[in-house]
């Protein structure tokens, strides 16, 4: 009708109430702010765990049928004591029997990992793919401008191994620069094999390999070649079967560069996000 406005209804009585119930119990539940205010130091995850139930605030000695001595500063979440008599030599970890027992990461990370469980899996995997591919893009496309290893006078081992795929592992002696190429068709024969030796070894470097036939061939193309038996310390485990192995082994290689170059493998990533 002219003149008329037309107003949204507004809840009442009961309605009401429910939605502002339910206005509370969103704001109460758990989000990635809240983790890391109520969860970010070793002191509040404790604290927290003391409350709910995650770890025991108290034990009794089963010899003197005492309550233990409770210590904070022993281990990473404290350890229980006995003062009295023979037992005065034996302590008992706070996190035996517990979530955070054989526990190695730090607590408020533990939760963070325990909280992205229950985000959607589907959200996760996304932002797990999304950071691989920045590291992989990067890799790849700093991996043509890497110089080649080895020339005259340097001596550089090489071994393939195969857990799924055909792996050549690549370092030169008293270097940490250790180069891993994917056999392409999972094939290790001689034309595969030289074709990766050119593109990571310059010529005139004395390659050490196993007795496999496709490195004979060495000579022929510049290279001193010579069979020494060297198994290279294994990096695949028997279940690392994986479809997306080559990018894999990229994040491996990233990895291991970072942790030897001593970098903040995080404040790498931001760099190579921004570069996508």
């Amino acid at each position: 009708m002219p003149g008329c406005s037309w107003e949204k209804p507004q809840p009442s009585g009961s309605s009401e109430r429910r939605t502002n119930l339910y206005s509370d119990e969103i704001r109460a539940q758990w989000n990635f702010r809240k983790i890391f205010t109520n969860l970010g130091t070793e002191e509040q995850c404790i604290w927290f765990s003391e409350e709910r139930g995650l770890l025991p605030t108290e034990k009794m000695c089963t010899y003197h049928k005492k309550l233990m001595t409770l210590e904070l500063n022993k281990g990473q979440v404290g350890q229980f004591r006995c003062r009295k008599g023979k037992c005065r030599n034996k302590s008992y970890s706070r996190a035996a029997g517990t979530w955070f027992e054989n526990a190695r990461l730090p607590l408020p990370l533990m939760f963070q990992i325990m909280y992205s469980e229950v985000l959607s899996q589907a959200t996760i995997a996304d932002w797990f793919n999304y950071c691989r591919e920045a590291i992989i893009v990067y890799q790849l496309e700093h991996e043509e401008s890497r110089e080649k290893i080895g020339g005259p006078g340097k001596i550089v081992q090489i071994d393939e191994n195969v857990e799924g795929h055909w792996v050549l592992g690549m370092i030169e002696d008293d270097s940490d620069d250790l180069r891993l190429e994917v056999c392409p068709d999972n094939q290790r024969n001689a034309d595969v094999l030289v074709q990766l030796i050119k593109k990571q070894f310059r010529e005139g470097s004395t390659i050490h390999t196993d007795f496999w036939k496709a490195y004979d061939c060495l000579p022929e193309h510049g290279y001193i070649h010579k069979n020494h038996w060297r198994v290279m310390k294994r990096l695949f485990s028997k279940d690392n079967y994986k479809s997306n192995f080559t990018e894999w082994l990229i994040e491996h290689i990233w990895r291991r560069n970072n942790r030897i170059n001593h970098k903040d493998q995080f404040e790498e990533l931001l760099v190579y996000c921004l570069c996508l």
